[in-house]
């Protein structure tokens, strides 16, 4: 049995994996269908000791006429059956992908179910105009308020490097506000964007009843630069390698 065959067959059970594919030995990407997405991701995540790594959008239009998500979890030796001893060496990366069809660019949110994928599903709704349905948070993450509607820039066809937007005047109450204190007995306290001790500019809201801290709310980005869209504008091949390493 190969390696994280015993999760890829667990998964069969129970959904319809429609391609199983290896990049190395210990990478294995599941195509799945979109709407089965949330309850795979969290069968992966709580049922068989799966870590969310990361989750990436990404424009294959040109490739294969739709968008797609990956949700990269690092199976971390979780067992499916206690006693087989074989599991513990079974870490392997499982990648669970979705494709989204452009004419109807939407598809269910993790996050209800995995809270972990929620700023990923948040930098996939601005950045290629996919949309987590039930999706708690419908504030921007990465896009500033004044950025025009209807422009996604990792989209292949949006924009270049180039373009420079005129800020778009606010006629409502930005969708980045800041959540409201939990509990009459709670006080705001704002700090930042900028502060002596940060290695970056981010604006924070702690929630504190009395001198303890009970939530926190935080607006990053404000230095995002669009790399992303420089290399695929400007930079060959070679040249996005070096680009990397600096980053």
């Amino acid at each position: 049995m190969r390696k994280g065959d015993r999760f890829i067959n667990a998964l069969g059970q129970k959904f319809s994996v429609e391609e199983i594919s290896r990049q190395p030995e210990d990478q294995i990407t599941i195509l799945v269908d979109r709407n089965d997405l949330p309850l795979v991701v969290k069968s992966l995540y709580y049922e068989m000791g799966g870590w969310l790594s990361t989750m990436v959008a990404n424009d294959e239009r040109d490739l294969n006429g739709n968008f797609a998500v990956y949700y990269v979890l690092s199976m971390e030796g979780g067992k499916l059956d206690p006693t087989d001893e074989l599991a513990q060496d079974e870490k392997c990366w499982i990648i669970v992908k979705a494709l989204i069809p452009p004419h109807d660019p939407v598809f269910p949110s993790v996050t209800p179910l995995v809270p972990a994928a929620v700023w990923y599903e948040r930098e996939a709704r601005d950045m290629f105009g996919i949309i987590p349905q039930g999706l708690p948070d419908k504030r921007r993450l990465v896009l500033p308020d004044d950025f025009p509607e209807g422009i996604y820039p990792l989209r292949k066809d949006a924009m270049d490097y180039r373009e420079r937007f005129a800020p778009c005047d606010l006629d409502h109450e930005p969708d980045t506000k800041f959540n409201d204190p939990i509990g009459s007995g709670t006080v705001d306290i704002p700090l930042g964007p900028l502060h002596i001790t940060a290695d970056e500019p981010g604006h924070f809201r702690l929630y504190v009843d009395g001198e303890t801290i009970v939530d926190a709310d935080y607006k990053m980005f404000y230095i995002h630069r669009g790399m992303e869209k420089l290399a695929e504008n400007r930079m060959n091949y070679d040249q996005m390698g070096y680009l990397a390493e600096r980053v």
